[in-house]
């Protein structure tokens, strides 16, 4: 990915799933989506508008109050918890340079 705020989300969503599927918790379709775009490098040639959407709909299923929120709150080890922040920052970032 060109862009680094960009890669940086993609790096980190990546983390959040390979957390997740270790941990048997359900991944919504879209995330699952969006992971497999960034892994094969087609999320990039997305427009605009299309990523928009994605991201509006990853951040509902991820962000406060989801049950993969909940499930990092939870989570006794702070290493994954800080994973987990890291990717709510880069999620924000990101959509934020996309104009949310």
């Amino acid at each position: 990915m060109k862009n680094e705020l960009e890669a940086n989300f993609g790096r980190t969503l990546l983390a959040v799933i390979a957390h997740l599927i270790k941990n048997a918790q359900k991944i919504p379709p879209p995330v699952i989506e969006v992971a497999r775009a960034v892994e094969d490098f087609t999320w990039e040639n997305r427009d605009a508008a299309a990523k928009r959407t994605l991201l509006r709909q990853v951040a509902e299923m991820t962000e406060s109050p989801s049950a993969i929120h909940r499930h990092f709150e939870a989570y006794p080890h702070q290493f994954s918890k800080d994973v987990y922040a890291r990717y709510l920052s880069a999620l924000k970032a990101y959509r934020e340079s996309l104009g949310r």
